[in-house]
């Protein structure tokens, strides 16, 4: 599962790899002076998996502990880990040999805060011979500092040529995320209301400045497949 990072919002950064001494497993840690996200981090990581089975077929080559680390600061888990499960695939059949291979993924992600990204039942892999059907084999995991910069999860960009489909996530600032609803006093006709108001004592709020935006623009696009 490659990725494309797009980070044209920092003035400044750094990448460096940290391997985890497993196979099939490569973190990258990203680090700026400068808040990324429009947060109080400076720093998030990328742990990019491919989890296959092993000799003895009854473990994957990349265990959950590796996968869904608890750290303090944003961390998105994404890759192809070649397992099935009702959370991702509501519409397959499942074998019980494939819920206990996939389970305990599922569990340490969510004991350590995980939240699945993908849409269920939005397929990741798209078999080009053979008359496998099309599954959800490709899995993004984002941790409870990442999950508000989340704003998207969409597979909308054509085929290489591949059999598995090119993802983008697209990470925001929280401001950019979601707007909280609020008063529209300018818009209202206070007239039939001011006997009312005087009585109980109460008056028409004044509607405050809006607040400086300083993380307007501030995205990241994230391209992976």
């Amino acid at each position: 599962m490659a990725a494309y990072v797009h980070m044209s919002f920092l003035s400044s950064y750094t990448v460096l790899p940290k391997f985890k001494g497993v196979d099939d497993v490569l973190a990258l840690d990203v680090s700026s002076i400068e808040p990324v996200f429009g947060t109080d981090f400076h720093s998030f990581r990328i742990i990019n998996a491919y989890s296959t089975n092993t000799a003895d077929h009854r473990v994957h080559s990349v265990q959950p502990e590796v996968l869904f680390p608890d750290l303090g600061f944003p961390l998105l888990v994404l890759g192809d880990l070649n397992i099935h499960n009702p959370l991702s695939d509501p519409l397959r059949h499942f074998s019980q040999r494939e819920i206990a291979y996939s389970t305990p993924y599922f569990e340490k992600a969510a004991e350590s805060g995980f939240t699945l990204l993908n849409p269920p039942g939005e397929y990741t892999r798209f078999p080009l011979v053979g008359k496998a059907r099309p599954s959800v084999i490709d899995l993004a995991f984002a941790n409870p500092p990442l999950l508000p910069l989340i704003r998207s999860w969409e597979v909308s960009l054509p085929s290489t040529g591949s059999d598995h489909v090119p993802i983008t996530i697209t990470l925001a600032a929280p401001s950019l995320n979601q707007k909280p609803p609020r008063p529209r006093w300018a818009d209202t006709d206070w007239k039939p209301w001011t006997r009312s108001l005087r009585v109980s004592g109460s008056r028409p709020y004044r509607r405050a400045p809006p607040p400086r935006n300083w993380t307007s623009g501030c995205h990241n696009r994230w391209t992976v497949w």
